[in-house]
């Protein structure tokens, strides 16, 4: 068998573990949590037995994600499921019903966050959420979508304290777990470009440590690799000439960078500017599936980045999703560039859809949490697949990698 075959496999095997690992865990904070979501649920139907967010020509869906302020690049998401969206109420809707997008802008904040997340499901009276953006603000934030019955599908965080143990009416991310992430790029970065000292940039939050841990852990795989700085940040800083001469003094062959897009190109800017683009540069899916990373950081700067995907490459224009994505979002927003953050917007709002689809004409939020658990390595949207089952809510379970070349983010794996 040949070493490529076998990495292939391992990977594989990991991934498999992780989700092992998710039907063994503790049922009993399960338990607690369904039957909070199911209370909810109760108290937003209508004595006519209407589901909150649904009437006979319209559905409601939510979103509480960033717009403008330092991580105003993330609002192209928004514009992909509104992209989307205006596609499927062309051409019918779901089940004879249109869908309506309310989005706020909480700019990454969970102070933020919290008020828009109460007005989605109390005011607004959602009949779901989807896509809601950053580790911070969903955890300020869950317990007021689970109490009011509100599912969440596809959050935009990928700790696994959102799916393990799973929690009935919270499906999935639109990334691949942190952890699981984190493990097989180090496996890359030994095996495939022959890392030794190791360097670790996080952002100084749970999205960051989170895949830090991880990291630290699969080391201890492999004695003859070394960690040799850690250094942190916070998603709003620009300013990063101290954290590229810490790593620099460390002199490292590898940087892994966890957390946002604007930080690790500014971090990567910073150490280019000092002569440090000889590293191998590997940054989480989250900061590094987006081209407008090139433009972000300058000419030449982002060129040689080590990346994880879950979608299908925006550069191929043989693949009719994908055609069909760019047509629709340049119909919708022909200023704007298409982006991965556009593109995963899309995606998210292709499983709403399918979701919803699967549910009937009779939607419930009972019927909703039965028919998430029917996707299984369901491959119709832009991610590499999609599976959900009572003991599995990660969603995502297949990723590869990809490295940053003139522009465009090119697959090295399969």
């Amino acid at each position: 068998m040949s070493f490529k075959n076998k990495y292939f496999k391992w990977i594989a095997g990991l991934l498999m573990v992780f989700l092992l690992a998710a039907c063994n865990s503790d049922q009993s904070s399960s338990s607690s949590s369904s039957n909070q979501s199911t209370e909810g649920g109760s108290k937003a139907q209508s004595e006519n037995g209407a589901q909150q967010g649904v009437t006979d020509d319209e559905i409601k869906v939510g979103l509480s994600a960033p717009q403008t302020g330092p991580l105003a690049v993330y609002d192209a998401f928004r514009k992909g499921m509104d992209s989307y969206f205006k596609y499927v109420n062309e051409n019918g809707g779901v089940h004879g019903r249109e869908l309506k997008l309310i989005a706020y802008d909480d700019q990454y904040q969970p102070a933020k966050a919290v008020p828009f997340a109460r007005r989605l499901a109390e005011d607004d009276k959602v009949f779901l959420v989807a896509g809601n953006m950053g580790t911070a603000a969903l955890q300020a934030t869950r317990d007021i979508f689970i109490d009011n019955g509100v599912p969440m599908l596809m959050s935009g965080s990928g700790i696994s304290d959102f799916i393990k143990p799973p929690v009935k009416g919270w499906y999935g991310s639109s990334m691949i777990n942190y952890e699981v992430e984190a493990q097989i790029m180090l496996d890359y970065a030994i095996n495939n470009l022959g890392a030794k000292k190791i360097a670790v940039a996080y952002q100084n939050d749970d999205f960051g440590k989170t895949p830090l841990n991880a990291l630290k852990e699969a080391l201890k795989k492999y004695p003859d690799v070394e960690l040799v700085a850690e250094v942190t940040y916070l998603p709003q800083d620009t300013e990063f000439s101290s954290q590229a001469q810490k790593i620099d003094q460390a002199n490292p062959d590898t940087l892994f960078n966890f957390g946002v897009m604007a930080p690790a190109v500014n971090l990567k800017k910073a150490l280019y500017k000092i002569g440090r683009d000889d590293l191998n540069y590997i940054v989480c899916s989250v900061a590094g599936g987006d081209t407008n990373a090139f433009e972000l950081a300058g000419e030449g700067v982002w060129d040689g980045t080590y990346s994880g995907g879950v979608m299908a490459s925006i550069d191929d224009d043989s693949n009719e999703k994908i055609k069909l994505f760019k047509e629709r979002f340049k119909k919708e927003y022909g200023s704007d560039p298409i982006t991965g953050f556009a593109q995963s917007g899309w995606a998210v709002a292709q499983v709403v859809v399918e979701a919803l689809d699967r549910t009937g004409e009779d939607l419930t939020w009972d019927k909703f949490n039965e028919a998430i658990y029917t996707f299984d390595n369901w491959e119709d949207s832009m991610y590499t697949s999609i599976s959900f089952s009572e003991n599995n809510h990660y969603g995502i379970t297949k990723m590869f990698m990809t490295k940053a070349e003139d522009g465009k983010l090119v697959q090295v794996t399969d």
